[in-house]
């Protein structure tokens, strides 16, 4: 069935205990230098970097080396707190090489995208990276499906807005998906003998609405679901899939005047960005403790909450009280964050507040 599914010991000093006594030991112009125990050392300019709001404008640093674009954009949607899905026209294994550094998140995705031959389309609930020319009309078809719903009965359309979980397991046909969803609302969803057979990999989506998540699973087929408002008193609409350009009117009648920013994806408007931290502060640390732990004292200092994915770590062999040995001086955030991760091939992202390390799939 488819769809909406509702829903050991060790002698090394450790950088948690070493915390509380750090003392300033010695001060030179902006830099202090900081005492942590006998085997951490510290040095910090300026003060921590107020979190920025999530919005697509907000830059992150990271680096991917050949993770495949599929997997890729499964991590980066829940970077972005959108998903970000693949087109089933491009190709899920494409290679993506990427290093960010303090790049707005819009601009990474659409760097990807254009690995890949495509182009990056956002709405309301999702990110599509999408064959080329297929982003605005993609844009377009989900305004007039706001139009049509907003044109019927309040009871019917509530049936269409109602919020459900999506999944579904590898090899789910997407016909069968659209006509499981239609018949478990009790709409009457005319010509889903159009939709083609094929094979879905596995997905499970956050909430998104009924007419949304069809019109997500129709997409990739160039189709759509046009809404028609049923007589009294039923208490569901009616639908019949179309192709996704019909009844659209052409690209200048909707297009938003914007400036133009080569590979932005439109629809989110721009928020306050952060200072760039790495800008503003150097770093010196000579460190012997374990890393989960280290990571945590790295993200209390930095003003950053640690979000650390212990499965990806188990997966590549790697224990999160493995003892971690680094000597860094005056290094920028990044080069420490490096230093210290980099020998175990693993990979870290910043978004806002949250540090967030993992062991990519592929190294």
């Amino acid at each position: 069935m488819p769809v909406p599914a509702s829903s050991q010991c060790s002698a090394e000093p450790t950088a948690q205990d070493a915390l509380p006594s750090a003392r300033a030991a010695t001060s030179v112009g902006r830099t202090g230098l900081f005492a942590i125990g006998a085997a951490l050392l510290w040095g910090i300019i300026g003060a921590a970097c107020p979190a920025a709001p999530v919005d697509l404008d907000v830059p992150i640093t990271a680096t991917w080396s050949g993770i495949g674009l599929r997997e890729w954009a499964g991590r980066v949607g829940h970077t972005a707190g959108l998903p970000v899905l693949v087109d089933r026209r491009l190709d899920p294994d494409t290679a993506i090489r990427l290093e960010c550094r303090e790049e707005p998140l819009h601009e990474v995705i659409a760097r990807a995208a254009a690995v890949a031959g495509g182009e990056v389309a956002t709405l309301d609930s999702s990110i599509r990276i999408v064959p080329h020319g297929m982003a605005s009309l993609i844009s377009r078809a989900e305004a007039a499906r706001k139009t049509r719903l907003a044109s019927l009965p309040s009871h019917q359309r509530s049936v269409l807005d109602t919020p459900l979980a999506w999944q579904w397991a590898a090899g789910a046909r997407p016909r069968d998906l659209v006509a499981a969803a239609a018949t478990k609302a009790g709409i009457a969803l005319e010509d889903v003998a159009i939709v083609p057979h094929d094979h879905l990999p596995a997905m499970s989506l956050p909430e998104l609405t009924l007419a949304e998540g069809l019109d997500l699973l129709l997409c990739p087929f160039d189709l759509r679901v046009d809404w028609q408002a049923a007589p009294a008193p039923a208490r569901v609409p009616t639908g019949s899939i179309i192709a996704i350009d019909a009844g659209l009117p052409p690209p200048a009648a909707t297009a938003k005047p914007t400036k133009p920013a080569a590979g932005k994806p439109p629809g989110r408007r721009p928020g306050p960005r952060p200072k760039g931290p790495a800008a503003e502060h150097i770093y010196s640390l000579q460190v012997a403790a374990p890393l989960e732990e280290l990571l945590a004292a790295i993200a209390s200092r930095l003003g950053l909450t640690l979000d650390l994915d212990r499965e990806s770590l188990t997966r590549r062999g790697i224990a999160p009280r493995e003892i971690v040995r680094a000597t860094v001086k005056d290094a920028s955030r990044d080069e420490l964050l490096a230093a210290i991760l980099g020998p175990l091939d693993l990979t870290w992202t910043i978004k806002g507040d949250t540090l967030r390390v993992f062991a990519p799939a592929n190294p």
